[in-house]
């Protein structure tokens, strides 16, 4: 059991604000009409469906990832609370993420090779993130 969810009252909720980004305008458009395939993480964890523009609360303990969904046109935010290491597949694009997770969880993602990218710290930020060269996430 992790140790974050002993400070489930003291954090709260943080919401995560999924607008329209634009990877390349038309490019984006032709290729996800080309290519539409479901963004997936594994092992498998919750997600939830969200229009351009909407609202998503990132629970307290979750670490959140959003990624545009072609094949639904709409963003899918994945709530990742078990400490793991996530493996992702047709993420593509630019989405945002928000670490909603306690004593101080730092949450990594990674290149193919392994090399880290970024790291992101507890913080009620929705920082945007280029999900091309990432392969994992770690979210403690």
């Amino acid at each position: 059991m992790r140790l974050q969810r002993s400070l489930l009252g003291a954090v709260g909720t943080m919401t995560l604000v999924l607008a329209s980004v634009s990877v390349s305008g038309s490019a984006q458009a032709a290729s996800s009409a080309t290519s539409a395939v479901s963004p997936t993480i594994s092992p498998a964890a919750p997600s939830q469906l969200v229009p351009s523009g909407g609202h998503v609360t990132c629970d307290t303990g979750n670490f959140c990832a959003g990624v545009w969904d072609p094949t639904v046109n709409q963003w899918r935010v994945f709530f990742l609370y078990d400490c793991n290491r996530y493996y992702l597949s047709n993420w593509q694009g630019t989405g945002e993420v928000m670490n909603s997770q306690t004593d101080n969880a730092q949450a990594t993602i990674y290149g193919q090779n392994g090399n880290v990218i970024q790291t992101f710290p507890v913080s009620t930020d929705a920082p945007d993130v280029d999900w091309e060269p990432v392969w994992s996430i770690r979210n403690c």
